[in-house]
């Protein structure tokens, strides 16, 4: 391996040796490690070309951007020729990590170059992955937008050595018309699905006939969510992943426990049989009994409720489990639909509708927050057609 030597450009300043500045090629696959882009061809000619720059995190030199205390001219010298400190950048991100060197902070670029080595190692080793359709679901009536990338999904399903078979594909859900969320809306959401799912479901994975699994994250209402769920239901194997406050679909806790689950049954009586699922905040038996007079609450719920409660996907598979000899208890002690009322992190959302699907064809009315954030009726939910 060539030794690094100083650079006749700038006194101080050390280059990096070829061999290392192909290794960093090889280990992005030849895309800009903050934009994606691929840095091989020239898309105006559409021939192949190489146009990125071999980036440094810690500089060159013990003057350039992000230079730490002790980042002396040895130093220097050393990182310039570890690959670990090198990130495959096109010109333009070059620039930007280079004058905002505090937006792009040595930590934030450390992260991003291994988690980008990472996946490519995934993506090589594609004979050990499963195949997955990946299907992004954004409500389509909220004031601002609600966005997840397809590109975020990709990456986390990665994560979990699942290749994306295909394009994934984003759903906006439709905005209600002048009659709002009423049972013609919800009808032409489920066709929306099913058009959306029918030629990816029938898709193949072997000569056994096992239909694709199916990567699914959604941003919507509660109500969307479960009947996106409920129309997905148990077709295909699901992967459900869960946008945390960052902004990320990875799981924050790999190997965190499960949740305490905590059921309390309705007490006996004549009123109207509500459900609440209080998992990602508290709800007020006040706010039931507003909306439901006289109802009879079942509460669903964990020791301390929070919007981070899915940290990994052994915690969607506990609820299911937990959730299930409750719901079929309810739906035996009563002929009435059953009043929900759900404050629960979206991929929840989305499990408790699949589980509803085939599990359970007893009626259900979903509730949420309207004006005045009190809750309304929003859906009705029977067997699915």
């Amino acid at each position: 391996m060539a030794l690094t030597k100083k650079s006749s450009k700038k006194a101080g300043r050390f280059s990096t040796p070829a061999p290392i500045r192909q290794l960093v090629w090889v280990r992005a696959a030849g895309h800009c490690e903050q934009c994606g882009a691929d840095v091989t061809q020239d898309f105006r000619t559409g021939k192949t070309f190489r146009w990125a720059e071999v980036a440094h995190v810690l500089p060159a030199s013990p003057q350039g951007p992000r230079a730490t205390t002790g980042h002396d001219e040895d130093a220097a010298r050393r990182r310039t020729a570890d690959p670990d400190n090198l990130m495959l950048l096109c010109p333009s991100c070059h620039e930007k990590i280079d004058i905002d060197a505090d937006g792009y902070p040595l930590e934030d670029l450390s992260r991003q170059h291994r988690d980008h080595v990472e996946r490519v190692r995934f993506a090589a080793r594609r004979g050990e992955t499963q195949r997955a359709t990946g299907l992004v679901v954004l409500g389509g009536h909220f004031a601002t937008e609600n966005v997840v990338r397809a590109r975020d999904l990709a990456e986390a399903m990665l994560s979990e050595g699942l290749w994306a078979e295909g394009p994934i594909h984003v759903l906006k859900l439709r905005r209600p018309g002048g009659r709002g969320r009423d049972d013609l809306y919800w009808r032409a959401v489920e066709q929306d699905i099913d058009e959306e799912l029918r030629d990816r479901l029938n898709k193949r994975t072997s000569a056994d006939g096992d239909p694709l699994s199916l990567a699914v994250v959604g941003l919507a209402d509660i109500p969307s969510l479960i009947r996106v769920g409920r129309q997905l239901g148990d077709r295909s194997n699901r992967f459900l992943y869960s946008k945390d406050r960052s902004g990320g679909l990875r799981w924050t806790d790999p190997d965190a426990p499960p949740p305490t689950w905590t059921y309390t049954p309705a007490p006996s009586g004549d009123g109207p049989l509500a459900l609440v699922l209080a998992l990602s905040a508290e709800l007020a038996d006040d706010a039931i009994l507003q909306a439901l007079p006289g109802a009879r609450i079942a509460r669903f719920t964990v020791p301390l409720p929070e919007y981070a409660l899915v940290r990994n996907r052994n915690t969607i598979d506990s609820f299911r489990s937990a959730i299930q000899p409750q719901l079929s208890q309810l739906e035996a002690s009563t002929s009435e639909p059953i009043h929900l009322f759900a404050a629960v992190p979206a991929a929840i959302a989305i499990e408790f509708g699949a589980l509803l699907s085939t599990q359970h064809a007893h009626p259900y009315r979903i509730y949420d927050r309207g004006d005045g954030n009190r809750f309304v009726p929003m859906m009705d939910l029977g067997p699915r057609r």
